[in-house]
């Protein structure tokens, strides 16, 4: 790694340490230069703003959790439907093992109203999977488990259908966190969504499987724990 490259990187990981020990809204630029020992010169020579260091971690996870599922889709034993419900829960936000971050992203994201940062998660997922879901769809039309007559144009249709809805649940939990019935109505588009995609796909009935509303509500659960402590700091 060349040396510019790894100051960046140092950057990167004091200022994710810090901003999940401390809070994002709780940690300064100065307080990452503080930790690096550089100067403001040597901050502002990658990054313009602490939202742009924040823009750069959250694509930073998301590259790495998409490269994880690679491994996955090679998987011959994977069915094409398989690997298509895979690649559509990649867009829900609380797909992922770390509570903390998706409190972070929830509270910039849909209290806060970062809409740059809800858009590179839009551009990251985009521009990694949608190539992917394209082969998925071909081989569920080659094995007759899916039908449409738009193979080339499905697969980017159903990643932007996915973001949306995901916006949507995102910003209904965020505005009302504390509603006992807000994980119902959640759940009823959640559905609306899963059979929008099946019809869309041309899947069998029954046949997406996006989310599991256990794990679901205790990925939720978790992260609003993370969430109250975003508040409290």
């Amino acid at each position: 790694m060349k040396k510019g490259d790894l100051r960046r990187e140092q950057i990167l990981d004091t200022a994710e340490r810090l901003f999940f020990e401390r809070g994002y809204d709780r940690t300064s630029i100065q307080d990452v230069l503080d930790a690096l020992g550089i100067s403001k010169g040597g901050f502002y020579h990658y990054f313009d703003a602490k939202e742009s260091v924040l823009r750069e971690i959250c694509a930073r996870r998301w590259f790495s959790q998409f490269d994880r599922i690679r491994t996955e889709l090679s998987d011959a034993r994977r069915s094409p439907m398989d690997k298509l419900n895979l690649l559509l829960r990649q867009a829900n936000l609380f797909e992922t093992e770390d509570s903390h971050f998706a409190a972070l992203v929830m509270k910039l994201c849909y209290r806060d109203g970062d809409v740059s940062i809800r858009e590179a998660r839009r551009r990251v997922l985009l521009d990694s999977l949608a190539e992917r879901v394209d082969e998925a769809v071909g081989e569920g039309i080659a094995d007759g488990s899916l039908h449409t007559r738009h193979p080339k144009a499905i697969g980017r249709l159903l990643l932007l259908l996915a973001c949306d809805v995901n916006d949507e649940t995102c910003a209904m939990l965020a505005a009302d966190p504390d509603n006992p019935d807000r994980m119902i109505r959640v759940i009823e588009l959640l559905n609306a969504y899963r059979e929008s995609v099946e019809l869309l796909a041309g899947a069998p009935y029954g046949a997406v499987e996006l989310f599991d509303p256990g794990s679901l509500l205790a990925s939720w659960e978790a992260a609003m724990e993370e969430w109250k402590k975003l508040e409290e700091a």
